[in-house]
């Protein structure tokens, strides 16, 4: 084909090759012009090698504002002067130093978080729990104790086995030290009351012998009714005399008398009147030199039978968690039950007030705590009634109690715990006790 092309056209093809040769060199001179000659600013700022490749990278490019400076021609101090008038005070920017990619508002964010963690690390600890205090840790608040504040709140175990708290400060203790308190396991610390007021109702003392104390084979006592009236207990049982007479039930008996403080804060029952089929039998009793104990033995852990008496040990009468009391300072019955007044020589002093103003509440304020699998370090959790009614707390239930509940989460990293009273027990877990850990019978027993 180019043997039949007149000389004269191809003449102008080489030209017009020549010429677009020319241009493509020219363009790129000019191109490694611009990339060879830094502007003035940049010459006395030289930038770094990792952000000339950037500086290279038409995609990053590409996001970049139009208005906003080339980075190729900003080295470090030029960055720092053209970001200072947007940026506040606050750390280094570790994502991006120079405050080029990463604007302003990541370093006022950290500046306001780095305000708000000494409130959230602030560890507002009891007079009594602060000694041997140390350093806190991400997993460790460096507080031995949980600090607990209870008012108004029906505190049930398990099987409807509890008391009413008027008022109560404690610390909640692990057995092993150095260890969170752990609520799916109340085995695993104490309760040390300091001070407070508690009330066993009657039916609180219906449960805690029907359900839990007098739950083995074969008893000398059953179905346990209690009643209560001014500096009196009333107590209908079914007795069987030496553990096996009748073979079959028990004799209906009644017995009455008072509750004093005895020796180790033991609580002491002496029944003044001990009647079956409603004819007294404790002259008879007295008369051929038999006792209570002697006729119906009774020996389990936390209470015993001694003589003509009744004796019980709060610390372990009822399910664990177990109670550690310092001083049971006054024990009365009334129409409403019987009342305990707890005091301690360890000072209750430095409790601070809950967040939220309520008349029933449970507050845990300092230490570590294990709810589910979380572990809450350096606690501030305030538990409350969903409704107008106090609350009645479920520990044995928790779990299933707090997931039909509302939690939520203060400024200052409180966790504000709602529960309903009524809820469905539908938390069976293997790593929590659903119900109460039965006392097992032991050769000594009655």
């Amino acid at each position: 084909m180019w043997c039949l092309a007149p000389r004269r056209s191809r003449r102008s093809v080489r030209v017009a090759l020549l010429i677009g040769a020319l241009g493509a060199c020219s363009a790129g001179s000019a191109l490694g012009q611009i990339h060879a000659t830094p502007s003035p600013r940049a010459a006395n700022h030289p930038v770094p090698e990792r952000n000339q490749a950037w500086a290279d990278t038409s995609d990053t490019a590409a996001v970049r504002p139009t208005d906003a400076p080339d980075p190729s021609t900003i080295g470090q101090a030029g960055a720092r002067e053209q970001s200072r008038g947007q940026s506040q005070p606050g750390p280094d920017n570790p994502v991006d130093p120079q405050d080029r990619i990463v604007p302003s508002l990541a370093r006022r964010q950290q500046s306001l978080y780095d305000r708000l963690s000494a409130t959230w690390n602030d560890r507002q600890v009891p007079a009594a729990f602060s000694h041997g205090m140390t350093t806190a840790h991400a997993r460790n608040s460096g507080v031995a104790h949980v600090a607990m504040e209870a008012h108004n709140v029906d505190f049930y175990l398990g099987d409807g086995v509890g008391y009413h708290v008027r008022s109560l400060k404690a610390a909640l203790v692990p057995n092993t030290p150095g260890e969170p308190i752990d609520f799916d396991d109340p085995d695993q610390y104490r309760i040390h009351v300091l001070s407070g007021e508690v009330l066993v109702r009657p039916r609180d003392l219906d449960a805690l012998f029907n359900r839990y104390v007098l739950t083995y084979e074969p008893r000398a006592l059953s179905s346990v009714e209690n009643h209560t009236r001014r500096d009196t207990l009333e107590v209908t049982v079914g007795a069987r005399l030496f553990k096996f007479i009748p073979p079959v039930g028990g004799l209906p008996t009644t017995l009455s008398g008072p509750i004093k403080v005895g020796k180790n804060n033991w609580l002491v029952y002496t029944p003044t009147s001990v009647t079956q089929f409603g004819m007294p039998i404790k002259p008879l009793l007295d008369a051929v030199g038999l006792s209570l104990a002697s006729v119906t033995p009774l020996d389990r852990p936390g209470v015993k039978l001694e003589g003509d008496q009744l004796l019980m040990n709060p610390e372990t009468l009822f399910p664990p968690p177990r109670l550690m009391i310092d001083r049971i300072s006054k024990a009365s019955l009334d129409e409403d039950g019987l009342t305990l007044v707890f005091a301690s020589d360890t000072s209750d002093a430095g409790f601070i007030d809950p967040p939220h103003e309520a008349d029933s509440y449970i507050w845990l304020q300092s230490g570590d705590a294990r709810f589910f699998s979380t572990l809450l370090v350096n606690a501030h959790l305030q538990l409350l009634s969903d409704s107008d009614d106090p609350l009645q707390f479920h520990l044995y239930h928790y779990r299933a109690q707090s997931a039909a509940g509302t939690i939520r989460t203060d400024a200052d990293g409180t966790l504000v715990v709602r529960v309903p009273n009524d809820f469905e027990i539908d938390d069976r877990s293997p790593q929590q006790q659903a119900g109460l850990s039965r006392r097992k019978p032991d050769d000594d027993g009655g």
